[in-house]
């Protein structure tokens, strides 16, 4: 009982934090620490990504994502399926976002930032 009760006030908490932070709002600093994540150590986590998207049935979904304009938002359960739980956490800390403010924020960020990350490829490759 004792458990839920802190658990109840770590949830409530972390709510407060997340609408005096404007978490829902500003995903230029999520955004910023995906694009590093990708891009770190010669793309190793656009690999990772690919990988990820490859092992989840998810190509279609990624491919999709680089080639449209303005991707749609996805869902929390494939940002999981892309993204170790670990760079999860790096990227909500790196932006100041607690875990269930940065998963949200995630579902809209992560396939602008691979199509960015795809188009940026192009343009690397192509000049």
């Amino acid at each position: 009982m004792i458990a839920s009760k802190t658990e109840q006030l770590s949830s409530a908490m972390t709510k407060a934090a997340d609408v005096l932070t404007a978490a829902g709002n500003d995903k230029s600093g999520l955004f910023s620490a995906l694009v590093t994540y990708l891009e770190h150590n010669n793309e190793a986590g656009r690999s990772a990504v690919r990988q990820n998207a490859q092992a989840h049935g998810l190509g279609a979904t990624l491919t999709h994502w680089q080639h449209e304009r303005r991707p749609a938002a996805t869902t929390e359960d494939i940002v999981q399926k892309l993204l170790p739980p670990s760079v999860i956490e790096h990227v909500a800390a790196q932006s100041g976002l607690s875990h269930k403010a940065a998963l949200a924020s995630l579902t809209e960020v992560l396939p602008v930032a691979c199509r960015q990350d795809e188009k940026e490829a192009r343009t690397t490759h192509s000049g």
